[in-house]
């Protein structure tokens, strides 16, 4: 009985002490994982402030493109026509000068005779002045070049819009491009080494021609295919050139 206590005891001390340690894995562990989300965490919120305080130089570019665009001489001759207008409204206005007629008449006239019945007088000088009162009240010409010149600038502003959603979609395009020739790329690259190992096989016997040239056709298709999309991307390219006037890689 006496032999039982103490093994008893050592046993439940053995227990205790087990449960305490395994207690203290598990709040290590918690630590552990906390830590480990805390900095997971950290790192999402620094990727996510290095994202946001990157510039999106897509929309720099944008309206450098846009700006360039306006400064062309498609834009630059709306500027030149509303000038003109200008003066034209104010050769309206000074045009009645032109209609105005001032007269003078010198009368060197002697009679030899003396006899009059009554006493006349004959004036030496004649003048005269022609007023076009028409001309001056309604002044139509004055009223049509005004208009024409809200029309010119109407005109310029539906000028300016165009050639901004013009350069804007041009250049979206282009940069879609690179996406269309990546994938395309990517198909290519397959198809190329089916038709090696096609090739291949062949050589050794294990295929016929038949199915030799279909895979050739498919690798010819699909390379035809991203030529003639570098082809597209590079006349958008030249077409964005001649609204800007200058190359494209000097826009940054």
């Amino acid at each position: 009985m006496n032999r039982l206590i103490p093994t008893t005891i050592e046993h439940f001390g053995k227990k205790i002490f087990f449960y305490h340690f395994l207690f203290f894995l598990i709040f290590l562990a918690n630590i552990s994982a906390q830590a480990q989300s805390s900095s997971s965490n950290q790192k999402k919120e620094n990727n996510n402030y290095g994202n946001q305080s990157q510039p999106d130089t897509s929309a720099l570019i944008e309206e450098k493109l846009v700006a360039l665009a306006l400064g062309g001489p498609l834009y630059k001759g709306s500027e030149n026509q509303n000038k003109i207008n200008e003066y034209q409204l104010k050769a309206a206005k000074n045009s009645w000068v032109n209609l105005l007629t001032i007269s003078a008449n010198y009368n060197d006239q002697t009679f030899a005779s003396q006899n009059h019945v009554g006493n006349l007088v004959y004036p030496k000088y004649f003048f005269g002045l022609n007023i076009p009162l028409g001309t001056l009240l309604s002044r139509t010409t004055v009223k049509s070049a005004k208009e024409q010149i809200e029309i010119s600038k109407h005109n310029q502003e539906q000028l300016s819009r165009n050639i901004r959603a013009e350069i804007l979609s041009k250049y979206k395009r282009y940069k879609n491009y690179f996406a269309i020739l990546s994938l395309q790329s990517q198909t290519l690259d397959d198809e190329e080494t089916a038709f090696l190992q096609a090739k291949e096989k062949f050589r050794n016997g294990v295929i016929t021609i038949e199915a030799y040239n279909v895979a050739q056709k498919k690798y010819n298709d699909e390379l035809t295919k991203k030529l003639e999309i570098q082809l597209q991307q590079d006349l958008l390219k030249i077409d964005i050139e001649r609204i800007i006037g200058i190359t494209l890689e000097s826009v940054k």
